[in-house]
């Protein structure tokens, strides 16, 4: 990664501000892209690689005029997502719409405006294992990620020879989003944050399509491909309920 210009989304916490740390060790330049400016202001007084920039992506008209003054870019990790955990009926409308706005549709529309700097270059959108296999307690957030994986591998087909487009499907990571009480007793079962971020830059340096992180994460992802999804969510079902 050493002189390449990097974007990354998401990166005030967890595993976009780790990625950042490791693409500044490596000698890229990051430009670091989250809502919370003195996090990122932080970030780059610790390494001067750092651009810090204050992003909603969610909205459409900063995005758009962020993307249109951007350069040309080696490489964008689609990071920015948020999650809701518990029964879908004890949520609210204005969540539902909060959690599909960030994981779904500003991930759609920052892809359309990284495609012009990004020409030659990489583009991951950070999944997750939740896409791949019916989530019940995390049901919206679910299906985000389930859409997320579908648009990606599209896309990757669509722009063949124009961007490589990949999508990185982690488990659990130990961040401040499964920081909750409802995450506790499956604490033992989260990834080291660092550990994940050193198998996502590994996957962005690569042109691969899709790395699901962790032995058994991918033997799950795996058994995805033959055990019916209904079978799945029963027994993710059961996994949360009595946790």
């Amino acid at each position: 990664m050493n002189g390449q210009r990097i974007l990354v989304t998401g990166a005030s916490s967890g595993l976009g501000r780790a990625a950042c740390e490791r693409l500044a060790q490596d000698g890229a330049t990051v430009l670091a892209c989250a809502r919370r400016e003195e996090r990122l202001l932080e970030l780059s007084k610790r390494w001067p690689t750092i651009e810090p920039h204050v992003l909603d992506v969610s909205d459409a008209a900063a995005v758009d005029t962020f993307c249109a003054a951007l350069g040309p870019l080696d490489a964008a990790i689609l990071n920015a997502g948020v999650t809701e955990v518990g029964p879908f009926t004890n949520g609210t409308a204005e969540r539902d719409a909060q959690l599909i706005a960030t994981n779904a549709t500003a991930n759609t529309h920052l892809a359309r405006g990284l495609r012009r700097p990004l020409q030659g270059g990489r583009l991951i959108f950070v999944g997750s294992m939740a896409g791949m296999v019916p989530l019940p307690y995390q049901a919206v957030y679910s299906g985000t990620k389930a859409f997320l994986h579908h648009f990606a591998l599209a896309l990757r087909e669509e722009w063949a020879g124009e961007v490589s487009v990949g999508v990185f499907a982690p488990g659990g990571i130990r961040t401040e989003m499964t920081d909750v009480a409802a995450l506790k007793t499956l604490d033992s079962h989260l990834a080291d944050v660092g550990e994940v971020a050193d198998a996502l830059l590994a996957f962005t340096a690569s042109t691969r399509a899709l790395s699901v992180p962790g032995g058994a994460n991918r033997a799950a992802a795996t058994l995805s491909r033959v055990v019916p999804r209904s079978w799945a969510a029963k027994l993710m079902e059961r996994v949360y309920r009595e946790d």
